[in-house]
């Protein structure tokens, strides 16, 4: 089998040279645009491709990865010299030999050997010693490299603060970010159906947009400020006479910006395309710079950030106010009712003037009680206003602060499915409920002056600073005394607590994680004076949690007891 197939590959290399896309290749993506665009190429760009194998990889860069003098071409040296045979020895130092690089890291979906793991298009040649320097970290731009291929051709380092990362980030040669970028575009797109499960510090964690605010900003920025090559284009040519499958980033310059950028919301006309116009070249004036949130109802002292399509300065006013610039992203909070106005510039001139508006929501008046919660197991204890925890009573823990994507938990003391805060040295987040005019939840939390949130199609649960926002809206049931509280935007995610990796996230149902409970303030009394002794002139038995009768007249230590069939805490 393996004789025959290499025979067959063989074949394709020879007839299939400089193939290009066949009449009708693209007709089923063309006028559509955004996230259903992007759907459409992945659907045409899976359809044909044929994986090779990664033993094969060797074989096909004679074809799609050899310069013009005859070496390997490596975007990551530029001293290299590598013949196109494969490769033997080990290496000590950058020019020694060449390695099989995973652009998009095969760590990121876990390493397993799919169509990706041997997918020409983004495992290319490169220099062995240089490649293991990047290891697997983001593509980024940094300016105090820790590490510098030869000439600082490639760099190693903390990414700028501007890019919206901070982390280690590996930067290619100008030469090459616009093929990098293109090459994530195709991986986005080809494998949009795993995307959402695979996890790197580039990832959104869905299949839609993909990748993370800073990257899809990056990775258009590079794309237009290093259009497509004819390299592109020979490689895009001989991989499809290999694999059987395209990149249609190459095929169309710009098309990026009518999936992620200023034209997502543009049909797009594949059958009259102008690629000069789409990237490179003149330059065009910039887009409008983007607000996040894009405006409306927030909570006081919330953020907002604008960012530029693009390396631009951004010049913005606030309530028609002095103008006043900043370096892309631009971070503002959210004091007082405001409108906010922005652009960016080129030499080709000012880019369409943004506007955002934003009020202050008012904070609900709180009902407090004295930090005893009960668990209910109905929605006719859902009472807007008043606090509640989220709890797995099989620990027992409760819900806590924010842990990256998820949120935390401390362990806590349950006695008879009611829970004191004094007992704990550690407090749990505290969620005052609120509710929509078309019944749903917002679960508001004080201490982070943010809604628990979920904000993408994955394993996620943070906050949003407004209310309005489907993913800060939740349905609350009961399944007995478990609740389901699903997410408005993401109906089969609700949220569960994942005992084999602690923490509190939103799950699908089908993922078997433990359901949780919700509990809610008591409106209790407190303090020995207060204390009901007596009713009708007759004594009131006095119980503690555990079941035991105290003694009339018995000296009541701080603690819960039921007194009269009611819960009662002494402090």
């Amino acid at each position: 089998m393996k004789r025959s197939f290499l025979l067959t590959l063989s074949l394709l290399f020879t007839l299939v040279l400089f193939a290009q896309a066949p009449a009708g290749y693209y007709t089923r993506a063309n006028g559509k645009s955004g996230s259903a665009l992007k759907t459409a190429l992945s659907t045409i760009i899976t359809a044909g491709h044929t994986a090779i194998g990664y033993d094969n990889l060797w074989t096909a860069y004679k074809t799609t990865d050899v310069r013009p003098d005859g070496k390997l071409w490596d975007m990551y040296s530029d001293i290299t010299n590598f013949d196109p045979s494969k490769p033997s020895g080990n290496y000590h130092e950058e020019g020694d030999v060449a390695n099989r690089e995973h652009s998009f890291p095969k760590s990121w979906w876990g390493g397993s050997k799919n169509a990706a793991y041997s997918d020409i298009f983004h495992v290319v040649p490169v220099d062995g010693y240089v490649n293991n320097r990047r290891s697997n970290y983001p593509f980024g731009e940094t300016s105090n490299p820790t590490y510098t291929s030869h000439g600082g051709f490639s760099k190693l380092g903390p990414c700028n603060a501007a890019i919206g990362y901070s982390g280690t980030v590996f930067e290619p040669n100008d030469e090459y970010k616009g093929d990098f970028a293109r090459i994530y575009f195709y991986m986005c797109t080809r494998y949009e159906s795993d995307f959402a499960s695979w996890s790197s510090p580039m990832l959104a964690g869905n299949s839609y947009p993909g990748y993370t605010d800073w990257a899809i900003t990056m990775l258009l920025r590079w794309a237009a400020e290093d259009p497509v090559s004819q390299k592109e284009i020979d490689r895009n040519n001989a991989v499809y006479g290999i694999q059987g499958n395209r990149n249609p980033y190459v095929d169309f310059p710009g098309l990026e910006q009518y999936v992620w950028g200023t034209k997502k919301s543009t049909a797009v006309d594949l059958n009259n395309y102008d690629g000069s116009s789409q990237g490179g070249g003149t330059e065009q004036r910039p887009t409008a710079p983007v607000f996040s949130p894009e405006g409306g109802e927030v909570a006081a002292g919330s953020q907002i950030t604008i960012t530029a399509v693009g390396n631009y300065t951004i010049y913005y006013r606030i309530n028609d106010g002095e103008l006043q610039s900043g370096t892309s992203p631009v971070t503002l909070t959210v004091t007082a009712d405001m409108t906010v106005t922005a652009f960016c510039t080129n030499s080709a001139g000012d880019s369409p003037t943004a506007t955002a508006t934003y009020t202050v929501a008012e904070t609900p008046e709180p009902v407090t009680g004295d930090g005893v919660f009960a668990l209910i197991t109905g929605s006719d204890q859902l009472e807007a206003g008043h606090n509640y925890l989220i709890v797995w009573e099989s620990g027992p823990r409760a819900m806590a602060g924010a842990n990256g994507k998820v949120r935390s938990y401390i362990d806590v003391l349950l006695t008879d499915h009611t829970l004191d805060l004094s007992t704990l040295a550690e407090q749990p987040t505290l969620l005052q409920l609120g509710e929509t005019a078309d019944g749903y939840y917002t679960f508001y939390i004080a201490d982070e002056n943010a809604y628990l949130a979920l904000s993408s199609d994955a394993n996620n649960l943070g906050t949003e600073a407004s209310a309005n926002v489907q993913g800060a809206q939740w349905s609350v049931t009961f399944e007995g005394s478990n609740a389901v509280i699903a997410n408005r935007q993401y109906s089969d995610r609700a949220i569960y607590f994942n005992s084999s990796s602690p923490r509190f996230a939103t799950y699908k149902s089908t993922s078997k994680q433990r359901p949780v409970q919700l509990y809610k303030e008591q409106d209790t009394e407190t303090g020995a004076g207060r204390l009901p002794m007596s009713n009708g002139g007759r004594s009131m038995e006095i119980y503690t949690l555990d079941g035991r009768r105290l003694a009339p007249g018995t000296p009541l230590r701080p603690g819960i007891y039921i007194v009269g069939g009611r819960k009662v805490v002494v402090r």
